[in-house]
C-alpha cells in the first residue's frame, strides 16, 4: 500500500508545468538567438500560463494544447521542429548571465518557482528531477533529458565497443536503457563500396552485437523510435579503418612568413560528402560550418583562424576557406587531431625537422608543399578516384578522326580543353553513369599544336596533354 501511495506521488509531483532548463550565457551565437528558457507540462491543463522573471511584469500564454513543453525563445526561426513541443517569445526579458536569479510560473492552482545559480558561458542550467539542485549540462532545448527528469518514457541505446574483422567487418556492441528490447534501423555507408547507404531493420535486447558489412571505414547511424527524450534514441558515428580515413590533413603551414596566417588544408577522400557542422579539429575550437556545409567528394579546403587575411595573402578566389578558432601552431613542435565529432579520423604531427620555415609541408609525403587547394599527391588508390577515362589517342590529324573520350564515373565530370597557354577554350559536363565516346573539338578550338584535355570532380582533376598536327 506504501509502494503505490509513493508511485502516486512521484506521479502527480508532474501534473503541474515546472521549469527545466535555462540557457543564459549561449557562447556559439548571441544571447538573442541562443538564450531559451524550457518548461515542462505534462498533461496538466488550464486556461493560460504566467511566468514572471524577478520583479519584472509577467508573460502572459495561452496554455499550449496538446504539448508537453513549452520552449521560451527570442527567435521563434530557433525553435525545434517536434510535435510535442510549443515555443513562444521572452519578450523583452534577458536572461541574466553574470549573477544569480529568481523565477517563478503559476497556471491554475499550479505554483512553481526557482533561485537559479550564476551561470557558466556556454552551459545550460538543467534541473534535477523535482528539486532546487541545478546541474551545468549541455543544452538540449526543447527536448527532455533522461540523465536528470523523472517520469520519461524513454528506451535509449548506447555503444560498448567496435572493432573491425577482415572477413565480417565491423562488429558494434551496445546496450539498451529504460526498456527490455525495441526495434531499430541500422544504416551504413561503407566508403569502399561506392554503393551508398545500406539499410536494415533489427531488433536489440538488452546488451547487443550486430555487424555492419564494410571493406574499410564506414558511417554508422543506427535510430530507436522517437520517445520522450529524442537525445538517446540514435547513435550516429564515423569508424574508420587504419590508414585509410574518409578526410584527411594534406597540408599544414604552422609557420608562414608574415603576414601570411597559418593555415591547414584538408581533402574529403570520399565519394559521399561529410557535413562541416560535424568536422573539427579536436580540442581546438568548434565546427567549421553549419548543418547545411559539406565538404564535398574529392573537394580540398583551407582552415585558419584569419579567413580574410588569408584571402589577401593567396591572391585568388578559387579555394574554399572555413574559419576555425584553433589557436596558435607551435613552430617547432606540435600535432593536430582532426575529428568527427569526438571520433579521431586523421592525425598530423611535426618538430624543427620535418620542415623549414617558413615551408608548410604534406604529411602525407613529409615533404615541403605550397599548393593551397590543389591536391598534387595521389590521396588513395586508384579505385578512389571519382572518375576513369580514355583517350581515342595522344595525337590527331586536322583532317583525321575527331578526338574522342570515354568517362565513367558515379558524379558529373567537366571536361574542358585548354589551349598551350593552360586557357579554357571549351567545356562539357559529362553526366553521371554516361557509357559512350564523347566527340572533343580539338581541331577546331585549339588548332594545330599542343592541347590539354582536363577532366575534374570537384577539386579533383587531371590534366592530359595532346598534340594536333596538320
Amino acid at each position: 500500500m506504501l509502494f503505490i501511495l509513493v508511485l502516486c506521488l512521484a506521479a502527480c509531483s508532474f501534473a503541474c508545468p515546472m521549469f527545466v532548463e535555462f540557457f543564459p550565457d549561449p557562447t556559439d551565437v548571441g544571447d538573442e538567438e541562443g538564450e531559451f528558457v524550457e518548461i515542462r507540462l505534462d498533461d496538466f491543463l488550464a486556461d493560460s500560463l504566467y511566468v514572471q522573471f524577478e520583479v519584472k511584469s509577467a508573460l502572459s500564454f495561452r496554455f499550449p494544447r496538446g504539448a508537453n513543453r513549452l520552449l521560451l525563445v527570442h527567435d521563434s526561426l530557433r525553435c525545434p521542429k517536434r510535435d510535442s513541443l510549443v515555443c513562444s517569445s521572452l519578450g523583452a526579458l534577458s536572461l541574466p548571465n553574470s549573477r544569480d536569479s529568481y523565477w517563478r510560473l503559476w497556471a491554475g492552482s499550479c505554483r512553481d518557482s526557482v533561485f537559479l545559480p550564476a551561470p557558466k558561458p556556454g552551459r545550460a542550467l538543467q534541473r534535477v528531477a523535482e528539486s532546487d539542485d541545478w546541474a551545468f549540462t549541455v543544452g538540449t532545448p526543447g527536448v527532455a533529458d533522461p540523465d536528470y527528469e523523472l517520469g520519461l518514457e524513454d528506451c535509449g541505446i548506447s555503444w560498448s565497443g567496435t572493432a573491425w574483422l577482415p572477413e565480417v567487418g565491423w562488429t558494434l556492441r551496445g546496450f539498451l536503457s529504460g526498456c527490455d528490447s525495441s526495434s531499430g534501423t541500422l544504416e551504413v555507408l561503407d566508403f569502399g563500396s561506392g554503393v551508398g547507404w545500406g539499410r536494415d531493420e533489427e531488433v536489440f535486447s538488452g546488451q547487443f552485437s550486430l555487424t555492419a558489412p564494410a571493406r574499410g571505414s564506414a558511417w554508422v547511424r543506427l535510430f530507436l523510435p522517437a520517445d520522450a527524450a529524442p537525445t538517446n534514441d540514435t547513435l550516429d558515428t564515423l569508424l574508420v579503418y587504419p590508414g585509410h580515413p574518409p578526410v584527411v590533413i594534406t597540408e599544414v603551414h604552422h609557420c608562414p612568413e608574415e603576414p601570411m596566417p597559418e593555415w591547414v588544408e584538408v581533402y574529403n577522400a570520399s565519394r559521399y560528402p561529410l557535413p562541416l557542422s560535424r568536422l573539427r579539429f579536436c580540442g581546438r575550437g568548434g565546427a567549421w560550418g553549419g548543418t547545411q556545409d559539406s565538404l564535398q567528394p574529392y573537394e580540398s579546403m583551407i582552415v585558419t583562424k584569419d579567413t580574410a587575411g588569408l584571402r589577401e595573402q593567396l591572391g585568388f578566389r578559387d579555394v574554399r576557406i572555413a574559419y576555425a578558432a584553433m589557436g596558435f601552431l607551435n613552430n617547432t613542435a606540435g600535432s593536430l587531431l582532426l575529428c568527427f565529432d569526438g571520433s579521431a579520423v586523421d592525425s598530423v604531427s611535426w618538430t624543427k625537422n620535418t620542415v623549414a620555415c617558413p615551408s608548410g609541408f604534406d604529411p602525407r609525403v613529409g615533404r615541403a608543399e605550397n599548393t593551397p587547394g590543389f591536391q598534387r599527391h595521389s590521396p588513395g588508390p586508384a579505385s578512389e578516384e571519382p572518375f576513369t577515362f580514355r583517350l581515342s589517342s595522344r595525337v590527331i590529324c586536322k583532317r583525321g578522326s575527331p578526338l574522342r573520350v570515354s568517362v565513367v564515373s558515379e558524379f558529373a565530370v567537366q571536361v574542358q580543353l585548354l589551349d598551350s597557354a593552360g586557357h579554357s577554350v571549351w567545356k562539357t559536363l559529362v553526366p553521371p553513369g554516361a557509357n559512350a565516346w564523347q566527340n572533343l573539338p580539338a581541331v577546331e578550338r585549339c588548332g594545330v599544336g599542343v592541347c590539354y584535355v582536363s577532366l575534374s570532380v570537384g577539386t579533383f582533376k587531371k590534366v592530359v596533354g595532346v598534340v594536333v598536327r596538320p
